[in-house]
């Protein structure tokens, strides 16, 4: 039974090696760098109790990437904003500020559940008002809200629940699927 434990703990031990490991080499290109999230990891002593930095980082990855339950990540969304603007300049500006929004989001997104001020429902609202927003060819002005909504809840002064839908566009009122 000794041996089996043992054998045990020596396997999940080798499994978080491979995944820092993993982390580590295949950080997504286009995103904010490792040591800056290494960073956020290290300001934050209460989510430092609740998640290793790998458990943080695989998150950070997915917030970028997807994975299993959200196929489309921060730079697939960002890449679909910025091709389908024919002004080059404009498209670097949205490019630009993409990356700083979703920086701030994933950094605090990323943290265990309790710990965080930003969940996956807010980046969901967010991921829906962006595809508004390029409908309306209005994605720098929606990008400028939404960073001074992540800058307010990261200061605590918005609250959690005042991010809605129709806080970014009132709801479309043929849409026989809003309520």
């Amino acid at each position: 039974m000794i041996k089996l434990i043992k054998s045990l703990a020596l396997l999940v031990l080798l499994t978080a090696c491979a995944t820092q490991q993993t982390v580590h080499r295949s950080w997504p290109e286009g995103a904010p760098s490792l040591a800056y999230f290494e960073q956020i990891y290290a300001e934050d002593l209460r989510n430092q109790q609740e998640q290793t930095l790998d458990e943080y980082l695989v998150w950070v990855k997915r917030y970028y990437e997807g994975w299993e339950l959200y196929r489309r990540g921060w730079l697939d969304v960002t890449q679909d904003l910025v091709v389908q603007i024919e002004n080059p300049q404009v498209a670097q500006e949205v490019d630009t500020k993409m990356y700083a929004v979703g920086r701030a989001i994933a950094g605090e997104w990323a943290k265990k559940t309790n710990t965080r001020k930003i969940f996956t429902r807010h980046v969901a609202i967010w991921g829906n008002a962006l595809v508004e927003s390029m409908n309306r060819d209005e994605e720098l002005k929606l990008i400028d809200i939404v960073q001074n909504d992540v800058n307010r809840l990261l200061a605590d002064t918005l609250p959690v629940d005042a991010i809605t839908a129709d806080r970014y566009y009132a709801p479309d009122e043929d849409d026989v699927f809003s309520w």
